[in-house]
């Protein structure tokens, strides 16, 4: 149970106070009653207001009592003092879509537009969110009716700024494309002063035959200072326009404005989802059928897509009749907290603030703020009930969902802007780069020439009943693919068509062929920037069918196991690869740079980018790399036919595109894509001579030499380079030398000596690569000097930016819930390759100490200053320096222990042998230290694990798992620590 205790944060007395003090306040007319005055519901005209908000997460329960029942069409926000770390999830209002244009680098400012979600619009022009000291805004193209509106919100941060020119600038560019601008703003330019500010709009605004709507009194008042029109309408077709005005908005110092434009909107239409309710099913009812179902048309069908048909149509044929596909009309609430008692108390605070806006004294000015602390109290009370309550009767994956509509986490959300879904799919399908016939003969000519491995062909095995089951068990998502069909009308029948599943999987396999039905996927495009306003900035996302993921996955294991038993992986391949990550390879660049540290050299490297590599892959060059493997030809028939024939089209909500074939490419959204592009891009190791390193398509050389060897080392790696661009054109793919970067590692001392203006430039394609100071390498951000002051930055910046975006939750939500969001948000940022940087100096240490306070401060409500020493020991953490060690102990022993780990850092550690005095067998688990000229290498990983790891006690280093070794080393860690902080 819920403690209501818990919950009260006001007394009885203030409630009484503030009523006994607004009895006169009897009128309790809402925000909400007077737009419904102003914009009847139904109209025939398009409905526009502006408010400055001054943090729309300050109001966000005001403009959801007063915007969210859909009253207004567009509501155009300035001030919204929103930043990128707050996800819009966390500011929607039910109905609407949602653009915004924050302002960064400094506090304050940012605009935004909530837009009625069936109005299709698009992102034309917003002004650069890091600009200061100028005019901020946001313009959309509205599309009604196959008119076009161009309508934005403009904000100006102060009064000194002059911003003429530049809105010029924006406003000449749109005046001859638009027969219909609409544009409204806090521009800071008083309208009732008749100065050079105010004759300069006007003449602006003029001189582009636009024109401000005259409003009847000032719009903006604030205590101590006299009442301005700051807030204006400007229109290209003063004609056009219905009505406009203004009315008070308790919640800000400005007014709110508005206007009805002679535009027909289209009509509101609820949102309505088809689906299937399988919680009132009679499971039981359902096993029987199922049980009746003869399928032997089936089992007896010679034809692959005969029976993907057959089957798909007997399941979707029995969830029809258990649990038909029902229109659901979607309901947004305001916010379920927001209470009939919530909403009168605004009124009256809401009445009382107009009164003391329009006849300021202290005693209106006292009771409007009684008012606004108990109606701030009974909302936040409200709300934290609410969370409470909700997150209390959920499981785990629920809870997820129910934060992320809280706006906790990235943002889920499709692509806003309306776009042509046919050119958005031509643009996905479009490979990026077109390989010459005579190249790609060339190629495959050489790919037929390879000797195969000496090797037993590759050969599928048949799949049983048990692993069909476990594979589909192991699925989680419950996306719905292009067979309509979902993991949640697979698993209560599983066990009834398990068998005829693993038949369809085994004819498959047997007889080389692929289901055409499982070759379709639909796209989502989700935007890679806040504002997209090109094809360039969306990616696409596939769509699989549920059993297309199942035979997929047992050709991956099966593929995969061949590769890594007969080591026909490149061993630098770290992508996708068990017991392979990042980490892993990072590990592995960074030991090898501070062996040269050590040794007194310099390390020159190159990261190489790759321009939508899995797109580009050219499916034919594809199979001559499978052949060249030795896979059996009955299996590259196979493969043949699950890659060639393909379409997507791409999906937003109830709209979808035509369907289009993919001519290029791996499949994306599977696990056997990032395979088979592994195996594509194995062949590039045979042309380099440098040492290197692959992740998937990030490619990376680098080499060691003396100082003096510098003109070498470079030519080397440009000799390298040259090869990697030969191999690139030949097998399709194309790397972008303006986005691949170059450094030079090595200790302050031997940088010092380098001659820079005679050190020969790094090329590729013939385009300089210029020398960095630091760089982004798989997320670890390396300088070249290895002192990780930049990544304690990033990882601080990090940190404060999803803090940030927690915090305004702190305070509603349940413990265990906060507690589960910084062990999945926050210590992983603090966590990421650390076992790469074990030489980050006490200062740095310290400073990851602080970041880890945050977690604990954000999970307890503590202020800055409180000391936490002991609610770190209720949370059974570790300080930052006993973390890492557990971090580095746990990642060796997954080295030593995991067959399955990288030869590179299995190759770096030796076992002592037994001492040979021994009289009696003991199991050695004593490691060779290597030994080091420098700090460099004595703080490197391979030194300073091989010492922690001896320093253990035997019974943890001989745990049976790596989950017994990680709980075995916590509670030892935690003894060292413990009585400190009693």
């Amino acid at each position: 149970m819920i403690d209501n205790d818990y919950f009260s944060c006001s007394s009885s007395e203030d409630f009484e106070s503030a009523d006994s003090l607004n009895s006169s306040l009897a009128s309790q007319e809402t925000l909400e009653d007077k737009l419904l005055k102003v914009f009847p519901k139904n109209s025939n005209f398009l409905s526009l207001v502006h408010i400055n908000a001054q943090s729309i997460q300050a109001h966000y329960s005001d403009l959801l009592a007063s915007f969210s029942t859909g009253v207004v069409d567009c509501v155009l926000v300035s001030e919204t003092w929103l930043k990128p770390s707050v996800p819009s999830t966390s500011c929607s209002i039910p109905g609407y879509r949602f653009f915004r244009n924050d302002r960064t680098g400094r506090g304050g400012g940012g605009v935004g537009i909530y837009l009625r979600s069936s109005i299709p619009a698009s992102v034309v022009s917003y002004s650069d969110s890091l600009s200061t000291g100028s005019i901020e805004y946001l313009f959309l193209e509205l599309t009604i009716h196959h008119k076009r509106v161009l309508l934005g919100v403009l904000y100006c941060p102060s009064d000194k700024i002059n911003y003429f020119k530049e809105m010029v600038d924006i406003l000449e560019s749109f005046v001859p494309n638009y027969d219909n601008i609409i544009y409204m703003g806090d521009l800071n330019t008083c309208l009732l002063k008749n100065d050079a500010r105010a004759q300069a709009l006007n003449d602006l605004t003029s001189s582009l035959n636009l024109h401000i709507l005259p409003m009847k009194s000032p719009t903006h008042y604030f205590p101590n200072c006299r009442p301005s029109l700051i807030d204006i309408i400007s229109v290209s077709k003063p004609t056009l326009c219905v009505s406009h005005g203004q009315m008070d908005a308790p919640f800000s110092h400005h007014d709110l404005i508005y206007l009805t434009y002679k535009v027909r909107p289209p009509k509101v239409k609820g949102k309505v989802l088809l689906q299937r309710n399988f919680k009132h099913m009679d499971l039981e009812r359902l096993r029987d059928d199922v049980k009746n179902i003869d399928w032997s048309a089936i089992m007896s069908a010679n034809n692959i897509d005969t029976m993907v048909d057959s089957l798909t149509t007997e399941l979707i044929r029995l969830y029809d009749k258990h649990a038909p596909v029902r229109p659901v009309r979607m309901k947004h609430a305001p916010a379920p907290w927001l209470s009939p008692a919530i909403k009168r108390t605004m009124a009256k605070r809401d009445k009382a603030k107009s009164r003391n806006k329009r006849e300021p004294s202290a005693k209106n000015l006292d009771a409007y703020k009684k008012l606004r602390n108990v109606c701030n109290r009974m909302c936040r009370d409200a709300k934290r009930r609410y969370i409470h309550s909700t997150i209390r009767d959920l499981c785990q994956t629920q809870v997820w969902r129910f934060l992320r509509s809280l706006g906790v986490g990235k943002d889920t959300e499709t692509c806003q802007s309306s776009v042509d879904l046919n050119a958005l799919n031509l643009h996905f399908t479009t490979p990026p780069i077109t390989l010459d016939s005579n190249i790609k003969s060339a190629t495959l000519s050489f790919l037929s020439n390879l000797a195969t491995p000496d090797l037993n062909p590759f050969v599928f095995k048949s799949v049983s009943v048990d692993s069909i089951k476990k594979c589909i068990r192991s699925i989680s998502t419950k996306a719905i693919g292009s067979d309509n069909l979902s993991i949640d009308m697979v698993l209560p029948i599983l066990e009834d068509i398990a068998p005829v599943i693993t038949h369809i999987v085994n004819f498959s396999l047997s007889r080389n062929v692929f289901p055409s039905l499982w070759k379709k996927a639909f796209v989502i495009p989700l935007p890679k920037t806040s504002n997209p306003t090109c094809l360039t900035q969306y990616r696409p996302i596939s769509i699989l069918p549920i059993l297309y993921k199942v035979i997929e996955s047992l050709v991956h294991d099966q593929l995969y196991s061949y590769l890594s038993q007969n080591n026909l992986l490149c061993p630098y391949q770290s992508g996708f690869r068990s017991s392979h990550s990042t980490v892993g390879a990072l590990l592995n660049i960074t030991e090898d740079i501070r062996g040269a540290m050590d040794n007194t050299k310099l390390t020159a490297m190159v990261l190489l980018d790759f321009s939508s590599a899995f797109n580009s892959v050219d499916l034919d060059i594809l199979i001559g790399t499978l052949r060249a493997v030795n896979i059996s030809p009955t299996v590259v028939d196979w493969f043949h036919s699950y890659l060639f024939g393909r379409q997507q089209c791409v999906k937003t909500n109830d709209t979808s595109s035509d369907w289009l074939d993919l001519v290029a490419g791996v499949p994306q959204g599977g696990v056997l894509s990032p395979l088979l592009f592994s195996i594509f891009i194995n062949n590039i190791s045979k042309v380099i001579s440098s040492p290197f390193h692959l992740y998937a398509d990030d490619l990376q050389l680098y080499r060691h030499f003396e100082l003096t060897e510098l003109n070498e080392a470079i030519n080397i790696l440009n000799s390298d380079l040259v090869e990697v661009q030969s191999w690139a054109e030949s097998f399709g793919l194309l790397v972008n030398p303006r986005k691949s970067q170059c450094i030079i590692f090595g200790s302050s001392r031997l940088r010092s000596k380098i001659d820079w203006n005679s050190t020969p430039m790094v090329h590729f394609s013939g385009v300089p690569i210029p020398y960095c100071d630091k760089v982004k390498n798989l997320g670890l951000i390396m300088d070249c000097n290895m002192t990780w002051v930049a990544h304690v930055n990033e990882i601080s910046k990090r940190m404060h930016h999803t803090f940030h975006s927690l915090k305004r939750l702190q305070f509603f939500l349940p413990f265990r819930t906060k507690i589960m969001l910084a062990q999945s948000l926050l210590l992983p940022i603090l966590d990421y390759a650390d076992v790469c940087y074990l030489d980050v100096t006490e200062e740095q240490i310290n400073k990851l100490e602080r970041l880890q306070n945050i977690a604990i401060r954000f999970i307890f409500g503590l202020r800055k200053y409180d000391h936490i020493s002991n609610f770190r020991a209720q949370l059974k953490w570790l300080p930052i320096r006993l973390r890492h060690d557990m971090h580095i102990l746990s990642f060796l022993f997954k080295i030593l222990n995991d067959p399955n780990s990288p030869s590179y850092l299995r190759s770096r550690f030796q076992i002592l042998p037994t001492p040979s005095r021994s009289r009696r067998p003991c199991i050695t688990t004593m490691l060779d230290i290597p030994k080091s000229n420098t700090k460099f290498l004595f703080r490197s990983f391979s030194v300073y694990s091989a010492l922690l790891w001896n320093k253990l006690p035997k019974d943890i280093q001989l745990s049976p798992s790596a989950n017994c070794f990680k709980n075995k080393l916590k509670q030892h860690l935690l003894t060292q620590i413990i009585p400190k902080s009693s």
